[in-house]
């Protein structure tokens, strides 16, 4: 190996907007001195923004229309029927297979699972139902056992009561922290990759509590990353100097104050049907529908194209796509009910952006794309149940995703020069050109 030393953690769902209110506020005073001293900017993520598709752009180095996941759920061939897809449906190399000759370590990063072998150690992060199969090698699993590792908080219980997800936080951590240094000191290693997830749980459910000083769980959630930052005291003592260090989100984050349903959208302008009065799944959508949409923000056409009984020509697939879009494009916030808002008008667009595939994503996997994806006006998230009997809905979370308010923080001044902007799927390069990137393979 030619290069340094490179560490990411990645802080997952951690908007670089509130990450600067910390630091100005000075509750974080390890990483905010490796802020300070080093490069500290804002980076836009994949869409849709979320985990699976941002991840994937990340430890790739390509857009989603390379690697191919666009989502936690994707479409059979040909079917309106779902799969699951996993780390081996990604169609371009990690990281680490790039860069095969050296040692890694890689621990709790999202959408790694099964996990496969590689030169070092990979633990996947979530969703990792097997955990023996999450673990490479798998002489490690009654190590990770006897320090209470697990992969994730315990979401389920966290929505009865706020303080067992405050608990299951630390608890989680603690175990995640003492795993992650014992490896680094135990194993050989040129690249270290960690993830703590434990924010994003955080944000999901009290984001609302970490932006508001008068909320009652307001000192749980500075105390959490109070916890984060004391974690960085000691990784920089263990990385000392020669070590290049990067630090990152997957996505941002802001408050949420109401939820729009597509498919209830889609199908009361008169894109969809279902087969049944009750619809349980995608399954359901009939057969003459138009379009229909999935998790969090994709909408498909019903082309003949895609889907062996599609409902639509390529050239009336077309037609239909620029008119869905100016009918979303058109779609306000009175058209959903939001009427009353103290800080929304009743005129505003319920969705910022509406784009063609073909504008966001790029490459031989395109043909699997969704056909638009929607970008909702802030604070107000979008969901795909197929059941919605309302255009509009409301849980238990205080917050959502954004695409444009993920960080990037790098140990190395010269950077701030060297980046005017920054996507997810750049790290990669940068990652690899620390490690000594002409002895890796090609990202291109």
């Amino acid at each position: 190996m030619t290069g340094e030393r490179v560490a990411i953690v990645g802080l997952d769902g951690v908007p670089f907007s509130l990450l600067g209110h910390f630091f100005d506020a000075g509750l974080m005073p390890n990483l905010a001195d490796i802020a300070k001293h080093g490069t500290f900017m804002r980076m836009t993520t994949s869409l849709p923004a979320v985990s699976s598709v941002a991840w994937t752009s990340f430890v790739t180095g390509k857009n989603p229309g390379e690697h191919g996941i666009f989502g936690f759920t994707e479409l059979n061939r040909s079917e309106i029927t779902l799969r699951l897809p996993s780390f081996d449906d990604i169609r371009r190399p990690a990281i680490w297979h790039i860069c095969d000759h050296i040692n890694s370590i890689v621990v709790n990063l999202p959408f790694t699972y099964p996990a496969r072998p590689l030169r070092g150690v990979l633990i996947s992060g979530f969703v990792a139902p097997i955990f023996e199969r999450a673990v490479y090698p798998q002489s490690l699993i009654d190590w990770l056992r006897s320090k209470n590792y697990r992969t994730d908080v315990d979401t389920v219980r966290a929505r009865q009561r706020p303080e067992i997800l405050i608990r299951d936080l630390f608890d989680t951590m603690n175990a995640h922290e003492e795993v992650m240094f014992a490896l680094m000191t135990q194993q050989p290693w040129d690249l270290f990759i960690g993830v703590i997830t434990g924010t994003d749980r955080l944000h999901h459910f009290l984001f609302d509590a970490c932006s508001d000083p008068s909320h009652h769980r307001h000192r749980d959630c500075i105390d959490y990353y109070r916890r984060i930052d004391h974690f960085f005291a000691r990784l920089q003592e263990k990385l000392g100097a020669g070590t290049k260090l990067i630090v990152l989100s997957d996505h941002g984050f802001t408050n949420l104050k109401t939820s729009a349903q597509l498919n209830y959208i889609l199908k009361t302008l008169g894109y969809l049907r279902f087969t049944r009065a009750d619809p349980q799944s995608i399954n359901d959508v009939h057969a003459d529908s138009l379009a229909f949409a999935l998790d969090p923000t994709r909408i498909y056409l019903n082309s003949r194209e895609r889907f062996r009984n599609g409902a639509l020509s390529v050239h009336a697939a077309e037609d239909v796509r620029a008119r869905l879009r100016e009918d979303l494009e058109r779609f306000r916030m009175s058209d959903v009910g939001i009427r009353d808002c103290a800080d929304a008008q009743a005129d505003e667009p319920l969705f910022a952006d509406v784009f063609f595939r073909e504008e966001i994503y790029q490459g031989d996997c395109l043909d699997i794309a969704p056909d638009l994806v929607v970008v909702p006006t802030r604070g107000y998230d979008v969901k795909a149940s197929v059941g919605a009997n309302a255009p509009t809905s409301d849980d238990i979370f205080t917050g959502m995703h954004t695409h444009d308010d993920a960080f990037l923080i790098i140990n190395d001044a010269s950077y701030s020069d060297r980046l005017s902007e920054v996507r997810i799927s750049d790290v990669a390069g940068l990652i690899i050109d620390a490690l000594g990137g002409a002895t890796c393979s090609t990202l291109s």
